[in-house]
């Protein structure tokens, strides 16, 4: 897809995304009050296993002082929600639409960017109820929130990078959304949300958690929501560069796939 093709469509782009909007909690009693309501729930979980079960103390902010776990906890698991769920909903969207594709031609890629962008509007209401819990724990969160939406949208350009390979593939191998709802929970315990990776004795996994690319996307996360601190420029550098070479395999696999997805639809 050029950037000419992807420009001249974006009205169509603006309506798949507001169509994703909708129909995200269509019927449902509580609608758009569930995007707060999962992750409270798991926070609540994880706080009572971390805090009562395990009787663990809170990591401790630095500089920001800050030493409250629930509150840890929603900063790490809020934008490792928006990539996997990004990932998780992509991945059908292009069987989910196949007699658009079969009758109107468009950039098939503005399926997956459609669904990252809703998934984006979620993270934004989330992280205003999150700000305000952290202002009103003492922390100085406004100032940082500029630094988070950058952080958020080169993690947005990595899951898009993901859901184009995964969205594509699933079209010819039905097996990626059973194997992707593995490796995501696989990729939960992997990331430090719900612990430090300097608690990890184990030198090889500690460097993974740190710098796997979950991982240092939560790390970033947590460095600049949590601790009030600016993450090191050689984080930057490599959350920027996995992200583009993601996002550039993942558009690459896509492009050479989609002409054949009406046919195999």
């Amino acid at each position: 897809m050029s950037l000419r093709t992807a420009v001249a469509h974006r009205n169509l782009l603006y309506l798949l995304s507001l169509k994703e909007l909708r129909t995200r909690y269509r019927k449902s009693v509580l609608g758009w009050a569930w995007s707060l309501l999962n992750p409270i729930s798991q926070m609540v979980i994880f706080s009572f296993v971390f805090l009562v079960v395990f009787e663990q103390t809170a990591p401790v902010g630095d500089p920001s002082g800050i030493q409250n776990f629930p509150l840890y906890f929603l900063v790490g698991l809020l934008p490792f929600q928006f990539f996997s769920i990004s990932v998780t909903t992509a991945i059908g969207v292009v069987d989910g639409n196949a007699s658009l594709i079969k009758k109107v031609a468009f950039p098939h890629e503005h399926l997956v960017f459609s669904v990252v962008i809703a998934q984006a509007a979620t993270l934004a209401i989330e992280l205003v109820v999150l700000t305000i819990a952290l202002l009103i724990a003492g922390s100085v969160v406004v100032q940082w929130l500029p630094v988070m939406i950058l952080l958020m949208v080169i993690m947005a350009a990595f899951a898009s990078g993901v859901a184009l390979a995964l969205a594509s593939m699933n079209v010819f191998f039905r097996d990626i959304g059973y194997l992707w709802t593995i490796v995501a929970q696989l990729l939960f315990y992997a990331t430090p949300i719900i612990y430090q990776p300097s608690q990890i004795a184990n030198s090889q996994l500690r460097w993974l958690t740190n710098w796997g690319p979950t991982g240092s996307f939560i790390r970033a996360a947590h460095e600049i929501m949590y601790d009030g601190t600016m993450p090191a420029l050689g984080r930057w550098v490599y959350l920027v560069v996995v992200s583009l070479v993601t996002f550039a395999a993942g558009s690459a696999i896509f492009h050479r796939l989609s002409p054949r997805f009406a046919e195999e639809l």
